[in-house]
Formats: structure tokens, C-alpha cells, sequence
């Protein structure tokens, strides 16, 4: 258990270093790294949203103290990506799962 505490503790903050550095890849090499480790895609995709509310919620903070935000973008991106998260998911948990791999 320590062992693999400490592998996924590595790959969450080099996956983190490279989406500091360069502004993403966080989720695709986490997800990527949880896979190739085995664990089934609903978790691994639970692990790095999970991870990625608490990055995010920072991100935003700090560009909410150096005042830094477009409200127009947020309202733009925002009902939009609500939209599509809706649309993702019903999609997701109404297509049957052979059809989702080849995706």
C-alpha cells in the first residue's frame, strides 16, 4: 500500500509540474499514468477530477486576487461547458460501453 501511495504521489506532481509549467495535460497524463496502472477508467477519471477541483479552485482564487478575469469569457465558456458536461454525460450513460472504447 505505502509503495503505491508513493508511485501515484509521484505521477500526480510530474503531471502537476508539466500543467504548472506548460497550462495542461494534467488530466490526460494522470489518466494516462492511473490506466497503465490498471485501475478502471471510471475511477481513474474520479482520482483527476477530484485532483483537478482542488488545482482549479486555486487557480481561480489567485486569478480572482490579481483581478484577472473576463466575466464576459466566464459567462461565455461557462453556460457552454455546463451544456456540454450535460451533454457528455448522457451520452456516456446511454451508449453502450464497446462503443465508448473506440471513441
Amino acid at each position: 500500500m505505502a509503495a503505491e501511495f508513493v508511485l501515484l504521489l509521484a505521477i500526480g506532481f510530474v503531471a502537476q509540474l508539466v500543467d504548472g509549467t506548460l497550462g495542461m495535460a494534467y488530466g490526460v497524463l494522470t489518466n494516462a499514468a492511473l490506466l497503465t496502472m490498471g485501475l478502471p477508467p471510471a475511477q481513474a477519471s474520479a482520482l483527476v477530477h477530484t485532483a483537478e477541483v482542488f488545482t482549479t479552485g486555486a487557480s481561480a482564487a489567485s486569478h480572482l486576487y490579481h483581478r484577472n478575469v473576463d466575466w464576459r469569457m466566464v459567462a461565455r465558456l461557462g453556460v457552454t461547458g455546463v451544456l456540454g458536461a450535460i451533454l457528455g454525460a448522457w451520452l456516456l450513460s446511454n451508449i453502450e460501453i464497446g462503443a465508448a472504447r473506440r471513441i
